[in-house]
């Protein structure tokens, strides 16, 4: 399971409606262990009680020898807490007797909600401890963003009030946002560019931009991201990471620095539930065709081969930007012929669906090679029209951004 779709499936159930906040958690616990893309078979709910200073068991399920509704552990001398509460997410060995007596041995635990202070520590309100067939470090990245995206569900759910009393600075927000997005065309070299992008809400997460660089006219920068979150957070995070990029194209020759500096100062700034995928490319004028690009777990974008009428997908070279502090980028390359295509797009055109299925890459990849003797802008404005014909009956919608390089 990645990234983004366990992201997604969060998401998906915490905006139904709930009677109560353990009610939502008990349905993505319950989900997680369901799904068959992970190795989870089972998993446990701990909610902080700050006043007695300890975790109490709320719910557990799955293929797990239950331990008894309302266990409680103290804070003091169970490691595995403060651990927690200074990680959010961990491998763990367990220590008490009573757990190991239920075939608990080792598993993984991730903090959720806001941070209470007891003492000297902030503990987290609740706690998801899953056991799974192999404990590997690969389930600890899968359940610090189930921690995150899980997060941002109860901050949503407890701040729907407060948002709507914030339409007045939603709609300044949407006209800054406007400003700061590009023209929708632009022409560099030998090839034509075409973006365009499409808010579900007053103002998105989504944003894309062009960067001509005065000292260098030989190259130019091209990015397209999707913060996690939606409306207000989604759109300041994206606006932030937006301007950043701005200032240092023209200060940074290295993209594996500029996006090493920009994740740094994400995950510094913003909360550790709120991250964001970036794709940033720099496109060289010359007959090589040359395009440099690092992708920072965003939807990988679709290169139109006009020699051989076939499409191949660039790949992921990094983590979401703001979830690791030290996190590395790769930098890769591949080149762009006369008559290719390269077109960039948010999970929004490929996660749009009917009611029943999603959009797809395949279908993305069909409407690229039926227009793709077409203009930059014929492409985009194709693809975008089809996905909004395709999901005019859908129960879920998000943000759509598309942008076109055609080499002429």
């Amino acid at each position: 399971m990645t990234q983004r779709t366990l992201y997604r499936l969060i998401e998906n159930i915490g905006s139904r409606s709930f009677a109560s906040e353990e009610d939502m958690l008990t349905a993505i616990l319950e989900e997680i262990v369901r799904s068959e893309r992970t190795s989870i078979t089972g998993g446990r709910i701990w909610k902080l009680l700050p006043d007695d200073k300890k975790y109490r068991l709320v719910y557990e399920h799955g293929n797990i020898d239950p331990v008894v509704t309302g266990f409680e552990i103290r804070l003091k001398g169970y490691a595995v807490f403060e651990q927690v509460a200074r990680r959010r997410t961990v491998l763990a060995n367990e220590t008490n007797h009573k757990l190991r007596e239920k075939g608990i041995i080792r598993y993984s635990a991730t903090g959720i909600g806001n941070r209470v202070e007891i003492g000297e520590i902030a503990y987290f309100e609740y706690m998801m401890a899953f056991n799974a067939e192999k404990v590997e470090p690969e389930l600890k990245y899968i359940l610090s963003i189930a921690g995150q995206a899980v997060t941002q569900m109860l901050n949503s759910r407890r701040s729907e009030a407060e948002k709507r009393s914030l339409q007045s600075e939603m709609d300044l927000a949407r006209d800054l946002q406007r400003r700061l997005l590009p023209e929708h065309e632009y022409s560099f070299g030998n090839y034509e560019l075409y973006g365009i992008s499409v808010p579900e809400r007053t103002v998105g997460g989504d944003f894309f931009n062009y960067y001509p660089l005065p000292e260098d006219p030989d190259r130019m920068g091209i990015s397209i991201g999707d913060a996690a979150s939606k409306g207000f957070a989604a759109a300041v995070q994206a606006l932030f990471v937006a301007g950043a990029l701005m200032m240092s194209v023209e200060t940074e020759s290295k993209i594996s620095s500029m996006l090493r500096r920009i994740n740094a100062i994400n995950h510094r700034i913003f909360p550790h539930e709120r991250f964001l995928t970036l794709c940033y490319c720099e496109l060289f004028a010359g007959e090589e065709g040359l395009l440099l690009y690092s992708n920072a777990g965003h939807s990988k974008p679709i290169h139109y081969h006009a020699h051989s009428g076939e499409c191949t997908e660039l790949t992921v070279t990094g983590p979401v930007i703001g979830l690791i502090p030290d996190a590395q980028f790769t930098v890769t390359n591949t080149n762009l012929l006369s008559g290719d295509v390269l077109l960039l797009y948010t999970d929004g055109i490929s996660e749009a669906n009917d009611g029943e299925v999603e959009y797809g890459e395949e279908r993305i990849i069909e409407i690229i090679k039926r227009h793709a003797t077409g203009t930059a802008k014929d492409i985009c404005l194709e693809l975008l029209q089809d996905v909004q014909t395709f999901s005019a009956d859908g129960v879920y919608s998000d943000d759509k951004t598309v942008v076109v390089i055609k080499r002429q």
